[in-house]
């Protein structure tokens, strides 16, 4: 009875041993690929390609993921393009750390709403498409399982906004995982730069981790430029497919005929699946020999590397963005991955002024379209009406000043008639504006309101100006304004950039502003100088980057914001500019009875 007691104290410590030795024993040695590659599975809801991921299909990110995983190295920084699988990079780097070295993780995103959509879609989807993952999280009746945050054996991970002063400040983490850093504001609710609150949280953890990441923006304001330059500087180098010289995809070798890209050494073209071809046999370089090889790893790359996109979608981007210095801003830091440096020289009214022409007619031929901005002063409303031809190119038609007070009915009688004109070709066809924007800034504000209000079939819309970092020229209206009109917001800033953009352009064509001869429809000295009268400077206060544009010489700036109100408009209206909206079409498309805008508009 003893004996038989005896052995089965013998068979449980043996068995009470076993299980201690399997937790003592290290797990196999993996790297962030290696884990991918045997355990991530992509979903047909958030991947082109679903299935078992393959680091091969992106061959410049083992690297990366190596970098990552390697325990002497504690920041790493991604300045990339657009289509190379940087998210994925980071969800890859999220299912490492929960599988295999669980620590409490932060993924910070630009906002609070992107975090909460990143997680309810991204890293959801990840989770339940990832076998290996599925199981190690723990069931919400069991632990905090919120829209923002998931918990695992040994740690968590919270997802949240760099606007969210809170949860920055909250709790430690070892690991940082920091997406699209250029998009995060300079200050968070008076704490300051959510980016180094958020790094600030990690100090605690000896083995912490550091990923940055994001698209740059401005040359000398980009923070993934910063970061970057205080990092090893690593580019990416392939063979060519003649020669075998190791080099970087440049932009300024791709070839536009026969696409192809010349090879910096034998000079010869060779096709984009050649090159890409070789990405198997490429290996990042370094630029900064003067920095830790180990401690801060940087990599830069752009997308003509990716196997997601071609170079002809990529070349189509860059001639679409020709003379709109908001697109070409677009395409260098998305599509080449590089800052893009604004130049902020004042425009000379002059040079300006010198370009006028006489249209020998009302409207001249290639005008397809007119819209309309207002200005409303204590004393006066300020109109110019604009005509559109193919590719924006735009055509000064009138501008106009009706004087008196706006807090009294005459003075928007006098603009409405004008709104109202129907405009004349050399052919006698007959054009009218299709859609206008009014400024509702200001001291009059109600009367603005009230005249917009019963004139919105007329698409005759109120406009609010912004200035946000980042937001798009306009967007959709809303309605929760003291005159309950479809108020439309738009980020002035952005506006005026195209205008100045646009002003630089030489010759006629796609984008040219043209301007009438004649000083009895407005275009006078005054207004020139009014068109030119601002530059964008950038200025730190209190530590803080800000950006604006300031009026410099004369105080008259209407002309610049009354061309961006008519600007507006046009992308309101959104008309197809390859017709001519002539009175018997404008009529024949006039907007039905409750229809606020054009049904191709915002």
């Amino acid at each position: 009875m003893i004996s038989q007691k005896r052995e089965e104290d013998l068979r449980k410590a043996n068995n009470l041993f076993k299980k201690i030795i399997s937790v003592l024993k290290p797990p196999p040695k993996l790297t962030i690929d290696t884990w991918a590659d045997s355990f991530r599975i992509l979903s047909s809801k958030t991947s082109a390609e679903p299935g078992r991921w393959s680091t091969d299909r992106v061959p410049f990110q083992r690297e990366v993921m190596r970098a990552i995983s390697d325990k002497q190295t504690e920041k790493v920084v991604m300045m990339y393009g657009a289509q190379l699988s940087k998210t994925e990079i980071l969800l890859n780097t999220f299912g490492f750390y929960t599988d295999y070295d669980p620590a409490p993780i932060m993924y910070l995103m630009p906002t609070q709403k992107l975090a909460e959509d990143f997680s309810s879609t991204r890293l959801s989807d990840m989770i339940i498409s990832t076998p290996q993952l599925r199981n190690k999280i723990i069931d919400s009746d069991k632990a905090r399982d919120t829209k923002t945050q998931k918990e695992f054996t040994g740690g968590y991970i919270i997802l949240t906004g760099s606007n969210s002063a809170a949860e920055l400040a909250s709790r430690p983490i070892r690991v940082l995982l920091a997406d699209e850093i250029d998009r995060f504001p300079s200050d968070v609710k008076g704490e300051g730069d959510p980016l180094n609150l958020a790094i600030e949280r990690t100090k605690t953890f000896w083995n912490k981790k550091i990923v940055l990441t994001s698209t740059p923006t401005v040359r000398g304001e980009s923070r993934i430029e910063q970061e970057y330059e205080n990092s090893t500087q690593e580019k990416f180098y392939i063979p060519c497919p003649k020669c075998g010289t190791l080099q970087r995809l440049e932009w300024k070798n791709i070839v536009f005929e026969s696409i192809g890209h010349k090879c910096q050494d034998c000079l010869e073209v060779s096709s984009e699946y050649e090159w890409k071809k070789n990405m198997i046999h490429g290996e990042w370089i370094s630029g900064n020999k003067e920095i830790d090889q180990k401690a801060v790893r940087g990599f830069h790359i752009s997308e003509l590397y990716s196997p997601f996109s071609t170079w002809k979608s990529i070349i189509k981007k860059f001639k679409d963005s020709k003379g709109d210095v908001q697109l070409m801003k677009v395409f260098t830091n998305t599509a080449l991955g590089e800052t893009f440096e604004e130049k902020r020289d004042k425009i000379a009214f002059e040079k300006i002024e010198q370009r006028k022409e006489h249209y020998g007619c009302e409207i001249p031929e290639k005008v397809n379209a007119l819209t309309a901005g207002v200005d409303v002063q204590d004393d006066r409303l300020e109109c110019e009406v604009v005509g559109w031809g193919a590719d924006e190119e735009s055509w000064g038609i009138y501008y106009k000043v009706f004087i008196g007070n706006p807090a009294e009915t005459h003075v928007w009688n006098q603009l409405e008639r004008f709104l109202d004109t129907e405009f004349t070709y050399a052919n006698g066809q007959k054009i009218k504006i299709i859609c206008t924007c009014i400024d509702t800034g200001g001291n009059h504000t109600m009367s603005t309101y009230g005249f917009v209000k019963p004139r919105e079939i007329k698409r005759i819309f109120g406009v609010k100006g912004g200035s946000v970092e980042g937001k798009p020229f306009i967007t959709r209206p809303t309605k929760t304004n003291k005159g309950q009109i479809s108020l439309f917001v738009l980020n002035t800033d952005t506006g005026k950039e195209t205008i100045m953009a646009r002003l630089k352009i030489d010759l006629p064509g796609p984008r040219y502003m043209h301007f009438p001869d004649n000083v009895e429809r407005g275009y006078d000295e005054t207004y020139f100088k009014g068109l030119t009268a601002e530059v964008k400077i950038t200025t730190f206060e209190k530590g803080v980057r800000k950006t604006k544009w300031v009026v410099t010489g004369t105080k008259r700036n209407e002309p610049l914001d009354i061309r961006n109100y008519a600007y507006a408009a046009l992308k309101i209206a959104n008309p197809d500019l390859s017709k001519k909206y002539i009175l018997d079409t404008v009529e024949r498309t006039k907007v039905p009875q409750g229809r606020r805008i054009l049904s191709k508009g915002i």
